[in-house]
C-alpha cells in the first residue's frame, strides 16, 4: 500500500495513469501493432499448449513446441508461395531485367488467343500492345518492391522478433495479465467486461472456425480442380483461391474467372469451362454449407464485422491487422451490445 494514499485527490491518480499510460504508447507505437499480434496469436498458441502441458514438464517448453507446431504451416504455405512465383517469373520472363524491356516480351500466344476472338487487326493490336504494358510496368513494379523489402531487411527481422518474443510471454503469462485486469477493474464493472472477454474469446475462435478453415478447405479443394485440370502451378493457384476467398463480394471468382477465361482464349474451352463450373460448386459449398456448418456456435458475430475488420484491419496495419482488425470491431460491437442489454434490463427494473 503506498503510504497515505488515501488522502490523495483521486482524480490525480487517474491522471496520472492516463499520462503514463499515453507515454507508453507514444513508445511502443511503431510496433504496438506487432504486440498486439503477438497478443492475438498467443491465445491460439495457449489452446495447442494446453493439449502439451500434459505431456512436457515445464510450460516454458510446451508453448515453445505449440509457436513451431503454429509456424509450420505458415512457414511452408511462404515457402510455396514464393519459390512458384519465382518458377513463372524464371520461366515466363527469363530475367527481370529482360522482362523489364517490353520489346523482348514474346507475345506470340498471346496475338493468336486474342485474334481467335475474330476483332479488327488494328484492335487486337492496341489489346496486344495494351497488355504488353501492363506486364511490363508490373515486372518493374515488383523488382522495385523486392528491392526494396530486401532493403528493409533488418526492420522486419527486428519486427519479426518483438512478435516472437510477444506470443512466448503472453502465452505462457497470460493467465497473469488476466488476473491483474481483474484486479483493477470495479467490483460493480466486473459483470459487463466478463461478457465482454467471452464474446472476444468468440470473436477470436471465430476468426479461425468462420473464415481461415473455410479459405484453407477452398484452397485444397481447388488444387485438386487444378491438379485434375492439368494446370500448372498449382499449389499457388491453390493458394491464391483460398486467400481470394477474403475479397468481398468477387471472392474466389477472381481466380476462377481468370483461369477459365484465359483457357478459354488459347483454345482450350473445355478445360476453362469445367473450372468454372467446378469452381462454383467449390464456392458455393464452402459458402453455403461448409462455414455455417462449422462456425454454428459463433452465430452471434455479425459477418460485416469479420467483412470491414479484415479489409480495412489489413489496409491499415498489413498482414496483423487481417486479426486485429476483426477483433477489435468485435469487441467494440460487443461492449455496445452488452451495454445495451444492461440498459434495458435496468430500465426494466
Amino acid at each position: 500500500m503506498v503510504p497515505n494514499l488515501n488522502k490523495m485527490q483521486f482524480s490525480s491518480i487517474i491522471m496520472f495513469i492516463i499520462i503514463l499510460t499515453l507515454l507508453s504508447v507514444g513508445i511502443l507505437i511503431p510496433i504496438l501493432s506487432m504486440v498486439i499480434f503477438g497478443a492475438i496469436l498467443a491465445y491460439y498458441v495457449r489452446y495447442i499448449c494446453k493439449y502439451i502441458q500434459p505431456h512436457v514438464k515445464y510450460k516454458s517448453l510446451a508453448v515453445f513446441l505449440a509457436i513451431i507446431i503454429i509456424s509450420i504451416p505458415i512457414l511452408l504455405l511462404l515457402y510455396f508461395t514464393f519459390s512458384q512465383f519465382i518458377s513463372i517469373a524464371g520461366s515466363l520472363f527469363g530475367s527481370l531485367q529482360q522482362a523489364a524491356n517490353a520489346n523482348n516480351l514474346d507475345t506470340s500466344q498471346l496475338n493468336q488467343a486474342i485474334q481467335n476472338l475474330g476483332l479488327p487487326p488494328d484492335i487486337t493490336q492496341s489489346i496486344v500492345d495494351a497488355i504488353k504494358s501492363w506486364i511490363t510496368q508490373s515486372i518493374s513494379a515488383i523488382a522495385s518492391y523486392t528491392v526494396s523489402l530486401i532493403s528493409s531487411i533488418p526492420g522486419l527481422a527486428a519486427q519479426l522478433l518483438i512478435l516472437i518474443f510477444t506470443v512466448f510471454y503472453f502465452a505462457r503469462d497470460g493467465d497473469k495479465v488476466v488476473q491483474y485486469i481483474k484486479d483493477v477493474v470495479p467490483e460493480k464493472d466486473k459483470h459487463f467486461y466478463q461478457q465482454v472477454f467471452e464474446s472476444a474469446d468468440d470473436v477470436l475462435k471465430s476468426i479461425i472456425v468462420g473464415n481461415l478453415i473455410p479459405a484453407a478447405i477452398l484452397g485444397i479443394l481447388s488444387g485438386v480442380v487444378y491438379y485434375f485440370l492439368g494446370y500448372p502451378y498449382v499449389i499457388l493457384l491453390a493458394i491464391l483461391s483460398g486467400i481470394a476467398m477474403f475479397i468481398p463480394v468477387i471472392g474466389p471468382w477472381i481466380v476462377y474467372g481468370a483461369i477459365g477465361l484465359f483457357s478459354i482464349l488459347t483454345g482450350n474451352t473445355v478445360q476453362g469451362i469445367m473450372v468454372i463450373i467446378f469452381g462454383w460448386i467449390i464456392e458455393t459449398t464452402t459458402d453455403f454449407y461448409i462455414r455455417p456448418r462449422i462456425s454454428v456456435q459463433y452465430s452471434e458475430i455479425h459477418p460485416l464485422i469479420f467483412l470491414l475488420g479484415f479489409i480495412y484491419g489489413a489496409v491499415t496495419m498489413g498482414i496483423p491487422g487481417l486479426f486485429i482488425g476483426p477483433l477489435i470491431l468485435g469487441i467494440t460491437y460487443a461492449a455496445y451490445k452488452v451495454y445495451r442489454k444492461e440498459k434495458l434490463s435496468m430500465e426494466k427494473e
